[in-house]
């Protein structure tokens, strides 16, 4: 079978964000094998999504000489096209390209202007290949299914600087379980495991999926998610929870998360986030369906 190259080797919530691009390709090359080059745990997930079909761990040696440009490795085969999620990748297009028969683009994990990163990814690739983009991208995800069990907070994320303090997530369990949600639960992953204490959250219910896949199933069974700026949010959105995510420093307009669900609010300050929040639960959010782009709140 032919194969196409997807090489992205960044972290979780960058990802999601190149998946509407990604299925929107597949559906004009669905004669292809889409190879994936990246974090094992990343790659099995878009494999689970449908989105890849095999990969190649990033950090295997073998594939050095690929990203320095020198030979294409054995393992990797002789790919008909690539998209290529690559700061300096041109020595790697550059060598690709003796054997492709279609485009090998190589696009810069951040555009030059303000634009949403999904649509930025999506029109990269539409210059090079006829795909159909949807008005809304979270058209692109999967329709959800389970029923809402539990909700859950996420107080983490990959900079310290997106999180509010350990009070403000626990005050914020307080209003959930006031509003109706009777069973919520912190979600812990490797960073908080280390930024964070335990003991700031003792007596609550604290789940620390063993990976990835063990996060996304705990995610797809919540009637409720709340969190930062952060690859779980994004995981969040494209399961179908109901989400409402915070945003302290980041811009949703550039890095928001997608989904059918989803609230954003902008707060640069822990009254205000909680006040919103409880705003939106005293209207009876979340909604049953939210287009995209989704509701922004500045403070």
């Amino acid at each position: 079978m032919k194969t196409f190259l997807i090489c992205h080797r960044g972290a979780l919530g960058d990802f999601i964000l190149t998946w509407p691009a990604l299925y929107c390709l597949r559906k004009v090359l669905p004669d292809y094998q889409f190879l994936g080059i990246g974090s094992p745990e990343y790659m099995q997930l878009a494999i689970s999504r449908g989105l890849l079909d095999t990969y190649l761990d990033n950090e295997s040696a073998g594939l050095l000489d690929l990203f320095c440009g020198e030979r294409i490795p054995e393992e990797v085969g002789s790919p008909e096209g690539a998209i290529l999620w690559l700061t300096d990748g041109q020595k790697t297009v550059e060598i690709l390209r003796q054997s492709a028969t279609l485009p090998i683009v190589c696009i810069p994990p951040f555009p030059q202007t303000e634009i949403h990163l999904t649509q930025y990814y999506c029109s990269a690739i539409q210059s090079h290949f006829a795909i159909t983009i949807p008005q809304n991208l979270s058209d692109c995800f999967p329709a959800r299914v389970t029923e809402g069990q539990y909700a859950l907070i996420h107080p983490g994320s990959g900079s310290s600087q997106k999180n509010y303090s350990p009070l403000m997530y626990r005050k914020l369990a307080n209003i959930l379980r006031q509003s109706g949600y009777p069973k919520v639960g912190f979600i812990f992953g490797p960073v908080e495991e280390e930024k964070m204490s335990k003991e700031d959250f003792t007596g609550e219910w604290i789940e620390n999926p063993k990976d990835v896949m063990a996060l996304a199933d705990l995610l797809s069974h919540a009637s409720l998610y709340i969190g930062n700026d952060s690859g779980v949010s994004h995981l969040a959105g494209f399961a179908g929870t109901r989400t409402i995510v915070l945003y302290k420093t980041t811009d949703p307009k550039i890095w928001g998360v997608l989904g059918k669900k989803i609230i954003h609010i902008s707060a640069d300050n822990e009254k205000s986030a909680l006040h919103n929040i409880q705003e939106y639960l005293r209207r009876g959010y979340p909604p049953t369906s939210l287009d995209i782009p989704a509701t922004n709140m500045e403070i």
